[in-house]
């Protein structure tokens, strides 16, 4: 197993999750306590998942594009950031609009035996800005 990659790819795997809004997937990649925190806080795995589904289900489509990845792990846990521009595309008064959201998050993933999985991850929203789309 190489431990280094091993975050980045759980990192990878979130964003493609959320953007296949196939929810039910997260449990590969977060323990059942995981936590998520910022300006609000979903605690449990469950509540995350409701929360996600529910905020999601608003939206056409999702793309998330993970640019920076930084950090290291000390002895079972890694700690680092991850910097993500969040795409949101929606329909509001028949127009296509797109809400883009540059978000830090601070992570910290657990290694329990050979699986890795998010523990925490905290929301630091840095901007958002929504545009109009043409097709």
């Amino acid at each position: 197993m190489d431990i280094k990659n091993l975050s980045t790819q759980i990192i990878y795997q979130y964003a493609s999750i959320i953007d296949s809004k196939n929810f039910s997937e997260l449990s590969r990649i977060m323990w059942d306590e995981f936590s998520l925190t910022g300006p609000y806080e979903l605690i449990g795995l469950e509540t995350f998942i409701g929360a996600v589904q529910q905020n999601l289900s608003t939206y056409k489509s999702t793309m998330h594009l993970i640019g920076n990845v930084e950090g290291q792990w000390d002895g079972n846990t890694y700690t680092g950031k991850t910097y993500c521009i969040a795409s949101h595309m929606l329909e509001e008064n028949g127009q296509s609009k797109k809400l883009d959201m540059g978000i830090i998050y601070d992570d910290t993933i657990e290694l329990r035996g050979e699986e890795a999985k998010f523990l925490n991850r905290h929301f630091n929203l840095q901007w958002q800005k929504t545009d109009l789309l043409d097709f």
